[in-house]
């Protein structure tokens, strides 16, 4: 412990000699229009996915909440979910983690902090308000390297505090959430409990956040009714805030970051519309979008087959508001990060003269030529993420000789959906320059009770090409055809 609180001070002290405290600047992010519908991802790659989710029926500028190791400071690949973010409309709640060790997360430690607030403060956050959960129930000694510790714990937040805050005014500091239904035993310790200590041994600790994140399960056992008043059911955040309160503690904002009730198909709907109401939740992120075959996926919003399940169209349908965050001014960073970057490959003559002949086409309204098969098609091509984003969506028709090809920078099994698709389609998998898979007669939601089919190829593709329907079978498209681009 002695140790502990000697590194806090050299972390603070080394902060106050490096870095000038600004004062508080971030706003209360229900004095805007506020979508407060979100979902819990856990890869930055889901974020495309996730926005169709929490933007839909209406919404914008909806939540993510997702997880970032310390053993996972990617600068590309967080700087590409963060652009996203931006381009996407979608607003992220960032929740700091270590990783896990021996079956438990390993403790933090302020040091960790400080590489936490450097990474991200080389990030282009897309809303002033940078929202940061310090960490993940540490009232479970397997979320705190074994072992539970509010003195810790409240260290660490008083660090978070001069850290983060001090590397820029907008970071919006977020408790983190707390298991209430957890037992006061050797492997973890109540909540209300929890709360007290904190308090006992670090008065100001909850002065130095800027609101609190919850968890809201229907437990015990994730099978209470929605409308269960029980502290341990998905009201449990009242509890809370009545406790702390008690402890002479005004109220802050709430983040509802995990909630979910496996096997009830209209929780979400009835949980927003008639329990979720308070006027000071900003937003409530369900877990999980996606847990694949995971431990979680129970709770998944889709199914092993990627596709949505029966909670994941409750939300899906559910009235949104088109939220109306304030918008980040991103400064230079103090800093430049360092990267190792490999080399830039050279581009050939024959590169060169296919990008411009791609130019001028694009500049002339002419498409590119592509022959599959026997078959000649005209094509527009989408190879940014804003146009693969956008693809054919909202469109009237499509004339019987042209099509859509989505370039991606590397095979993968990318996935597509049908959302505000007027006609149907026919989508040719390819890898390389042969057809590896054929999809026909995908339906628009006009044909599916409104709800977007999503599909995905069997194998790994590097382009996928977009026909009307009826398309493959007209010319006899089969696997195995050779395919090439007129640039």
């Amino acid at each position: 412990m002695l140790r502990l609180i000697f590194l806090s001070l050299v972390v603070y002290i080394s902060v106050l000699i490096l870095w000038p405290v600004t004062s508080a600047a971030i706003y209360n992010p229900l004095s805007v229009p506020n979508n407060r519908i979100g979902v819990h991802i856990l890869e930055p790659s889901e974020i495309v996915e996730a926005s169709k989710l929490v933007n839909s029926s209406g919404g914008d500028w909806g939540y993510v909440t997702i997880p970032i190791r310390i053993d996972d400071r990617d600068l590309e690949k967080w700087s590409l979910f963060f652009n996203q973010c931006r381009t996407l409309h979608v607003i992220p709640v960032i929740r700091l983690a270590t990783y896990a060790g021996s079956g438990r997360w390993v403790t933090p430690a302020a040091s960790d902090l400080l590489d936490f607030a450097n990474f991200l403060n080389n990030l282009s956050w897309p809303v002033k308000n940078r929202y940061i959960i310090l960490f993940n129930e540490p009232n479970h000694a397997a979320e705190w390297g074994g072992y539970v510790s509010p003195p810790e714990y409240s260290n660490i937040i008083l660090d978070a505090h001069t850290i983060f805050k001090s590397r820029s005014e907008d970071y919006f500091l977020l408790s983190s959430g707390l298991d209430m239904s957890a037992p006061s035993n050797h492997t973890s310790l109540d909540a209300l409990k929890y709360y007290r200590l904190l308090t006992s041994f670090q008065p100001d600790w909850y002065g130095s956040l800027d609101g609190l994140s919850v968890h809201a399960y229907p437990n015990p056992g994730y099978t209470a009714s929605v409308f269960s008043t029980s502290r341990y059911g998905i009201t449990s955040y009242r509890y809370e805030l009545s406790f702390l309160k008690s402890l002479g503690f005004p109220d802050k904002p709430v983040f509802i970051t995990e909630t979910g009730k496996p096997g009830d198909p209209s929780f979400f709907s009835t949980a927003l519309t008639s329990v979720w109401t308070e006027k000071n939740i900003v937003a409530i992120t369900p877990f999980l979008l996606n847990a694949a075959a995971g431990d979680f996926a129970g709770f998944s919003l889709m199914d092993k087959q990627g596709q949505p399940t029966a909670s994941y169209r409750d939300i899906f349908s559910f009235p949104k508001t088109p939220g109306s965050p304030l918008l980040s001014i991103q400064p230079v960073p103090s800093v430049a990060p360092v990267v190792s970057v490999s080399p830039v490959p050279l581009i050939s003559g024959k590169d060169i003269l296919g990008r411009l002949r791609r130019f001028f086409r694009q500049l002339t309204g002419t498409a590119s030529l592509l022959t599959i098969g026997n078959t000649l098609i005209k094509v527009e091509i989408a190879d940014s993420q804003i146009e693969r984003s956008v693809g054919l969506s909202n469109r009237e028709n499509l004339s019987p000789d042209h099509g859509m090809l989505f370039n991606f920078p590397q095979p993968g099994l990318h996935q597509f959906w049908m959302k505000d698709m007027i006609f149907p389609l026919d989508f040719i998998w390819i890898n390389g320059d042969r057809v590896v898979g054929l999809t026909p007669d995908v339906l628009p939601p006009s044909a599916t009770s409104g709800q977007p089919l999503i599909i995905l190829p069997d194998v790994p593709v590097s382009q996928v090409l977009e026909v009307n329907a009826g398309f493959i079978a007209t010319h006899g498209i089969k696997v195995n055809d050779n395919v090439s681009l007129a640039l």
